[in-house]
C-alpha cells in the first residue's frame, strides 16, 4: 500500500512539473513569434504585439496595468484549451497543470520585473528555486539583441533551448519555408545592430 501511494505521488508530481515545463516552452514559442515575426498592424493580435514592443523600450511599464489587462487573451486561450482537452478526453493532471501555469505566464513575467520587496517572500522564494523566473534570468532577454531567453515562467527551459540553439534553428526553418527573416527589435542598441 505505501509503495502505491509513493508511486502515485511521484506520478502526480511528474505530471505537474511536466505541465509547468510545457507551459514554459509554449510561453517561449509565443514570445519568440511576437518578438521576431509579429506585426503591430495585424488585426486582433496587433495590440498585443504593440504592447510587447513597448515593453522592450520600457520594461517596467506593464507593471502598472491591471490583472485583467495583462491576462484577458491568455485566459480566453486557456479556456479554449481546457474545453478542447475536456472534449477529447485528454484533460488530466498534466494538461490541466500546463493550462493553469500557462494562463499565469504573464504574472510570472511580471514578477521577474519586480524587486524581491515588491514580490514578497513567497514569490521571491519560488524565484530562488528557479520554478518561478528570477529577475536575473529574465534580464538575459532584455540584453543585447533581445533574441534569446524567450520562455518567461521558469529558469530551467531557456538554458536547454539556448544550448541546442532551438530558436535560431526554427528561424532557419521559417526562412527556408516562407522566405521570411526575423525582424530586429527596434529597441535594440544601434551598436549591437551594426555588430549583428
Amino acid at each position: 500500500m505505501p509503495v502505491t501511494i509513493v508511486a502515485t505521488a511521484l506520478k502526480s508530481a511528474a505530471s505537474i512539473f511536466g505541465g509547468l515545463f510545457l507551459a514554459d516552452f509554449i510561453s517561449g514559442l509565443i514570445h519568440w513569434f511576437e518578438d521576431r515575426y509579429g506585426n503591430p498592424k495585424w488585426p486582433v493580435l496587433g495590440h498585443t504585439i504593440r504592447a510587447n514592443q513597448e515593453h522592450h523600450f520600457k520594461p517596467r511599464a506593464f507593471l502598472a496595468g491591471s490583472f485583467l489587462t495583462r491576462n484577458k487573451e491568455v485566459f480566453v486561450l486557456g479556456a479554449l484549451f481546457l474545453a478542447g482537452f475536456w472534449a477529447t478526453g485528454t484533460l488530466n493532471l498534466f494538461t490541466g497543470s500546463a493550462v493553469l501555469f500557462g494562463i499565469f505566464a504573464n504574472e510570472f513575467h511580471r514578477a521577474a520585473h519586480r524587486s524581491p520587496k515588491e514580490n514578497g517572500k513567497l514569490i521571491t522564494a519560488l524565484q530562488k528555486t528557479g520554478f518561478a523566473q528570477s529577475f536575473q534570468h529574465h534580464a538575459a532577454h532584455h540584453r543585447m539583441g533581445k533574441d534569446t531567453h524567450y520562455c518567461v515562467i521558469t529558469n530551467y527551459t531557456n538554458p536547454v533551448l539556448e544550448r541546442v540553439r532551438f530558436f535560431p534553428a526554427l528561424e532557419r526553418m521559417v526562412k527556408a519555408v516562407t522566405g521570411r527573416t526575423p525582424r530586429l527589435d527596434e529597441s535594440v542598441n544601434e551598436r549591437y545592430r551594426k555588430a549583428a
